[in-house]
């Protein structure tokens, strides 16, 4: 059976007319979900800067509360949840998969129903996030900051720092970078 599927699906492939069609489909789908994804996005974010893109199928809780600045871009299946504010300065990239989120469960009580408690949390400008990152609340990242894929950000950072690791810390400065390879 799975022989004569892969026979059949070779031969509706080796058709270009047939191809064409389903490539093109695909393409029209991506445009309209992405012209989608913008005005949802314009409809959501009311203070943000000029030139931010936000994938269409990003998360975005309590779109109200986060101001973001120009040029920002948010990648595929990110996730913001403003509780409390979030602010995102010019220029900074949240690669695919990043998680911001500024509320938490309160355990100091010592018997559910837990309440939430939040802090916000203020990206400076010029920050990458890499894929998998997760920046919880109450942080600051200093401005042209880079962190690693997979890093659980806990605690602020000072500017033009390289982040990594769970929970995440200063692996190096972008200065200390920069001086290595001229010597190299």
């Amino acid at each position: 059976m799975k022989a004569l599927l892969l026979q059949l699906e070779r031969a509706l492939w080796g058709r270009a007319p047939l191809r064409w069609l389903v490539l093109g489909l695909d393409r029209l789908a991506r445009r309209g979900l992405w012209l989608w994804g913008r005005m949802r996005f314009a409809a959501l974010v009311p203070q943000r800067g000029q030139g931010c893109v936000c994938h269409w199928n990003a998360d975005l809780k309590y779109p109200e509360r986060l101001t973001l600045g120009d040029g920002v871009v948010i990648g595929t299946n990110v996730s913001i949840g403003a509780h409390s504010p979030v602010t995102i300065g010019h220029r900074v990239r949240l690669s695919r998969e990043v998680m911001i989120e500024t509320a938490g469960l309160d355990f100091s009580a010592l018997q559910p129903p837990y309440t939430h408690r939040s802090a916000p949390i203020v990206i400076e400008e010029g920050v990458w996030i890499g894929a998998r990152a997760l920046v919880l609340g109450g942080v600051t990242i200093g401005a042209h900051s880079v962190i690693a894929a997979g890093a659980v950000v806990t605690r602020s950072c000072p500017p033009r720092s390289v982040l990594g690791g769970v929970p995440a810390r200063v692996l190096s400065t972008i200065d200390e970078l920069s001086a290595k390879e001229s010597r190299a």
